[in-house]
């Protein structure tokens, strides 16, 4: 069936099937390296989450920093306002889209994903909580939404899965409202020897780490400039602004 009504259809340029609580934008799933891969495990939704998302930013940091510390931040830098319209973009299990409904609920926010899996486990968590995102499944290199209809783009962590990070960030361009926010989290590339043979090694199964300058310039190419950033070690912490 398609669903069609309420703010966040109005979101979609075309009318898109809603399934189990699911807009499905997804009609192929694309050839993907392991690392993206093993996101379409359903064990891997189910453990995300508890094993690693929570306690990954205090591992990485070495103590140095936390996740809560990094919701707040983000929460901080975005500003987020009653009425406004937010992507969680690559969103896994949603963690980002219930901080920022639980912060304000006057927010409309879709999650967005490639694995169903984590879909259904980002519903699974909402329910609990008693939160209601709008979940999309699609891809980050081809958004099904309108030019200009979100106030705010959010990404954590999965940049570095992505295979094609210049289209995912034009693609958050021209979904956002002229100056609109994009607030990026994301592993950059390590300086040591130890740990560039250490990423060298998670590159075989697709990850990329980029350098923050490379980043930021892929990102100006497309209309989004630098505002604010933070570097907790590995862990680079970015808010970028639509032109």
């Amino acid at each position: 069936m398609c669903h069609a009504g309420g703010v966040s259809a109005e979101l979609f340029a075309a009318p898109v099937p809603f399934e189990e609580g699911i807009y499905r934008a997804l009609t192929r799933v694309p050839p993907l390296p392991l690392a993206q891969r093993s996101n379409f495990w359903p064990a891997t939704a189910a453990l995300y989450e508890p094993l690693w998302r929570h306690r990954s930013i205090g591992l990485l940091t070495r103590g140095g920093f936390s996740t809560e510390r990094e919701l707040a931040l983000m929460l901080s830098w975005l500003r987020p306002r009653p009425g406004e319209t937010v992507l969680d973009a690559a969103a896994s299990a949603g963690l980002y889209a219930r901080t920022l409904l639980r912060h304000e609920p006057g927010l409309t926010v879709h999650a967005l994903d490639l694995s169903l899996p984590f879909l259904q486990r980002a519903k699974t968590y909402a329910e609990r909580d008693g939160i209601a995102p709008t979940l999309v499944h699609a891809d980050v290199r081809a958004l099904p939404y309108r030019d200009g209809v979100f106030d705010a783009v959010v990404c954590g962590g999965s940049p570095n899965e992505f295979t094609e990070l210049p289209a995912a960030l034009a693609e958050f361009a021209r979904v956002l409202k002229p100056g609109g926010r994009l607030w990026l989290m994301y592993l950059s590339r390590a300086e040591t020897l130890p740990g560039r043979l250490g990423q060298g090694l998670l590159r075989l199964t697709g990850l990329r780490f980029p350098e923050p300058e490379a980043l930021e310039a892929a990102a100006k190419a497309v209309g989004l400039e630098p505002q604010r950033a933070q570097h907790r070690g590995r862990v680079a912490l970015t808010l970028f602004r639509r032109t």
